[in-house]
C-alpha cells in the first residue's frame, strides 16, 4: 500500500524536473556568428570582410530613434526643487530621472523606457539656436518655464558634445 501512495508522488516530481531541464537547455539564444557588440562586420565583395568599430550602422540608429549618445538635463526651481534626466548609450547605456516635481525616481530600464520616446521626439541638431533647444527640451519634457537654472549637456551620435544654460 505504501508504494502506490508513492507513485503519483514520484510522477509528479519526475515530471516537475523534466520540464525543469527541458526548458533550461537551449535557452541561450547568443548568436556565435555575429560580430561583437559595436561592430559590424561588411563583406567588400572580395571575400574578406571589415569591421566598423564604434560608428553606429543605420540601423542601429534606426533602433534607438534619437540622435544623441549621452544626455544630461537638469532644471532647478525655487526652493531647490529640481527636475534631472540622465541618459547615456555606451557599454549597457545608463539611465536616470530623479524628479522632485513630481517626486519620481527611476533607473535603470524604467527611467530609459520613461526617456527614450522624449528623447526621439527632440529634433534639435548641434547647429540649432541655443533658446530653441532650451524651449523644445521644456515642452517635450514638460517642465514649468518658472526655472532659475536651465542646463543641459548633450552629446550627439556624430561626438559633437554642446552645452545649453539659461539663469533667471
Amino acid at each position: 500500500m505504501e508504494w502506490f501512495n508513492k507513485k503519483p508522488i514520484m510522477a509528479v516530481i519526475s515530471l516537475v524536473l523534466t520540464a525543469g531541464i527541458a526548458t533550461g537547455c537551449g535557452t541561450d539564444n547568443e548568436d556565435l556568428s555575429a560580430p561583437p557588440e559595436n561592430e559590424s562586420a561588411q563583406n567588400d565583395g572580395t571575400g574578406t570582410e571589415e569591421t566598423n568599430q564604434g560608428t553606429p550602422t543605420e540601423e542601429e540608429q534606426a533602433g534607438t530613434g534619437h540622435r544623441f549618445t549621452k544626455f544630461e538635463l537638469e532644471v532647478e526651481y525655487d526652493n531647490n526643487v529640481k527636475y534631472e534626466a540622465d541618459y547615456e548609450a555606451e557599454g549597457n547605456g545608463e539611465a536616470e530621472i530623479e524628479d522632485d516635481l513630481n517626486e519620481v525616481s527611476l533607473k535603470g530600464d524604467e527611467a530609459y523606457t520613461e526617456l527614450s520616446p522624449r528623447l526621439e521626439q527632440l529634433n534639435f541638431d548641434s547647429n540649432s539656436d541655443d533658446q530653441e533647444v532650451i524651449s523644445q527640451v521644456m515642452e517635450v519634457f514638460g517642465l514649468q518655464d518658472d526655472f532659475k537654472e536651465f542646463e543641459l549637456e548633450v552629446t550627439f551620435e556624430d561626438g559633437t558634445k554642446k552645452k545649453y544654460e539659461e539663469k533667471r
